[in-house]
């Protein structure tokens, strides 16, 4: 069974093979001919089939990695904010009158530029995209030196790959349109 306040979200294999169904709990496997390693892999906070935001599934995750981590009230309140303000930023850089908080700012002697891009054909998947960009390179950089580091980066390569997003995808070059490239930034 998971562990508590986990749920399923999919299968995955790393020596090939075929799922029926990869999101499904109870699903059927086609072994291929070698050797192959299984794994279920599983989402905190939230069932995958909840109506849920993708800000919520990366509040999540973030959750974990703090309950997995030193207590340390006031770095964990400032990663609390910062992850609230880079997926804010990664939203509001796709809306008409909403101002971000530090994209195209400076704030405590940080600047932060950013030109305008192209606008997406589709404005919400954009917004998905850039969002978990944005929470994943946060996560990786806050919690690389934290006890809990092997559960928070897989939680977070699991929320990635359960998106549909490419963790290894590290450009920041978004002038071109990249919702990832605009979340890295």
């Amino acid at each position: 069974p998971p562990a508590k306040h986990y749920y399923f979200a999919y299968w995955s294999s790393n020596g090939g093979g075929v799922f029926a169904d990869p999101h499904a709990a109870q699903t059927t496997f086609t072994v291929p001919n070698g050797g192959t390693v299984v794994t279920a892999k599983y989402l905190p906070g939230v069932a995958p089939d909840a109506d849920v935001g993708v800000a919520r599934r990366w509040n999540e995750v973030l959750l974990q990695g703090i309950r997995k981590d030193f207590a340390r009230p006031t770095v964990h309140a400032r990663n609390l904010f910062h992850i609230s303000a880079a997926m804010y930023d990664a939203w509001a850089a796709f809306a008409d009158q909403e101002d971000t908080w530090l994209l195209g700012h400076s704030r405590a002697g940080v600047d932060c530029p950013f030109v305008a891009m192209p606008p997406p054909v589709d404005v919400e998947a954009a917004r998905r995209e850039a969002i978990s960009h944005a929470a994943y390179r946060l996560l990786l950089h806050r919690f690389v030196a934290s006890p809990g580091v092997t559960t928070t980066f897989r939680n977070a390569q699991t929320l990635m790959d359960y998106l549909g997003y490419d963790g290894t995808d590290v450009s920041t070059d978004y002038t071109g349109g990249s919702a990832a490239a605009l979340g890295n930034h």
